[in-house]
């Protein structure tokens, strides 16, 4: 099997991580942060993981969408053994199969927003009319139709982060990770853009994992984990107080 393609005998499994440990600095003074951590994620599904500020939420997140090593375990995503994958094999299966929402947006400044959109698409070699194609319904979908020429300094936070969706999902990525996609944005926005993502990824049938403070969108996925200890727990996302109880 290419290790940067979906394995389709795998169809029913989209993450598949086992005894999986991380550690900072760990060639001086190691700091574990991930503990023999295991997580199954099906096709098609969604998955909140909450937490407190440092607990490997992140870092998880990371690991999964293959912007860092694996350090030790096994992980598995779309059919792909990520353990032993150098940088460029990585890149390839982020490029093709995975899309990522920042909460900081992470717009390039200098491109308009149909270029910040079709960025993915550029990347991988798709023909500008094929990348016209994919952008108008995209633009359409997310509300900014006639926006396309406008640049990322004159978009609101709620626009701006709206672009950062329809940019993790114009190649129809298999997987989709968020990590505080709501973060920046006040409440309105954010149930806004929450239904949007969700909308969204229902329709190109992707599995989506949202790393979040929020109860309001924890409480829209199929399944919450809370990461404590270095693992992961499953949780009813009931407020205590208005947070989840660590």
């Amino acid at each position: 099997m290419n290790n940067t393609g979906v394995n389709k005998s795998s169809n029913t499994i989209a993450i598949a991580v086992s005894g999986l440990s991380h550690a900072y600095n760990r060639h001086t003074q190691p700091r574990p942060i991930i503990k023999h951590l295991d997580l199954t994620v099906k096709c098609q599904e969604s998955v909140a993981v909450v937490g407190r500020s440092g607990s490997g939420k992140s870092t998880l997140l990371n690991i999964i969408g293959a912007l860092e090593p694996v350090q030790s375990g096994d992980v598995s995503v779309l059919g792909n053994t990520l353990t032993g994958l150098n940088d460029s094999e990585r890149t390839a299966l982020r490029r093709h199969h995975i899309g990522y929402i920042y909460q900081s947006f992470n717009l390039i400044p200098t491109l308009n927003v149909a270029d910040n959109i079709t960025l993915p698409l550029a990347l991988i070699g798709v023909k500008t009319s094929q990348r016209t194609a994919a952008l108008l319904p995209l633009l359409d979908a997310i509300g900014l139709s006639g926006r396309s020429e406008d640049y990322p300094d004159v978009l609101s936070g709620g626009e701006q982060q709206r672009v950062a969706i329809a940019r993790a999902l114009i190649h129809q990525p298999a997987l989709v990770l968020a990590d505080e996609p709501t973060g920046n944005l006040d409440a309105q926005s954010g149930r806004v853009i929450l239904g949007l993502l969700n909308e969204l990824v229902t329709n190109q049938g992707s599995s989506l994992v949202i790393v979040t403070h929020s109860l309001e969108v924890a409480s829209q996925a199929n399944r919450t984990l809370i990461m404590r200890g270095g693992q992961l727990d499953e949780v009813d996302p009931s407020p205590v107080n208005g947070s989840f109880a660590w």
